[in-house]
């Protein structure tokens, strides 16, 4: 939704919540202008104080309605804005997967290695940001991650990936001061140490079984 469209929503819900707060305040002015003379305004007054505070509760549930309505909406912008980041993101990465000449402008590796090592690691690098952005966004626990963690690093491919792009992530994640990617990179890092303690990797040529004849 563009950001003109949410604002002029929450103009809107602030405008009528103040329209009826003042419809409220005002209504017994507006009685006594309307009234015939003669009118029992002590009657009158005994049902304008109940109306009164009905009327007060509406507008306090109205009021609340819209604050909720602008936290939900600030909420799906946020989303919306973290995946327009990743889409693009992974867009120039797959472009350079194919293409060695497009990976020479991305950062060179922390270590040396082939092009084919290079393009397992961007791929990975993709898969990871894909799990950071929906924990980042809530659309996964922190357990659940964990668990995906552990299935992944017991992988030759994802754990060379991490040894050797994971300190560059942690370091990330320290100077961006980002709550969420700080808790999933730290997690990232207890899972893979683990999973090295436990023993050696799945390689990748055990993966699948060779072809039937």
């Amino acid at each position: 939704m563009p950001r003109r469209s949410i604002w002029k929503q929450r103009m809107l819900w602030l405008v009528a919540g103040a329209g009826v707060i003042a419809l409220v305040a005002w209504s017994p002015f507006m009685l006594r202008a309307v009234a015939p003379s003669g009118m029992d305004w002590d009657r009158l007054s005994e049902v304008s104080q109940a109306y009164g505070a009905v009327a007060v509760l509406f507008s306090a549930a109205a009021f609340l309605g819209a604050i909720v309505s602008i936290f939900h909406q600030a909420k799906q912008t946020r989303i919306m804005h973290e995946d327009i980041r990743s889409s693009m993101h992974k867009e120039l990465a797959l472009r350079a997967l194919d293409d060695e000449t497009l990976m020479h402008c991305w950062d060179p590796p922390p270590s040396p290695c082939t092009f084919a090592e290079a393009r397992q690691h961007t791929y990975c690098n993709l898969i990871y940001r894909l799990w950071l952005t929906d924990y980042v966004v809530t659309r996964t626990t922190l357990e659940s991650a964990q668990l995906t963690l552990e299935i992944h690093f017991k992988g030759a491919v994802a754990r060379r990936h991490w040894g050797i792009f994971g300190p560059l992530w942690i370091d990330w994640a320290q100077a961006n001061d980002n709550r969420p990617e700080r808790e999933f990179i730290s997690v990232t890092q207890r899972v893979y140490e683990k999973a090295v303690a436990a023993g050696p990797p799945v390689e990748a040529s055990s993966y699948f079984l060779p072809p039937h004849n």
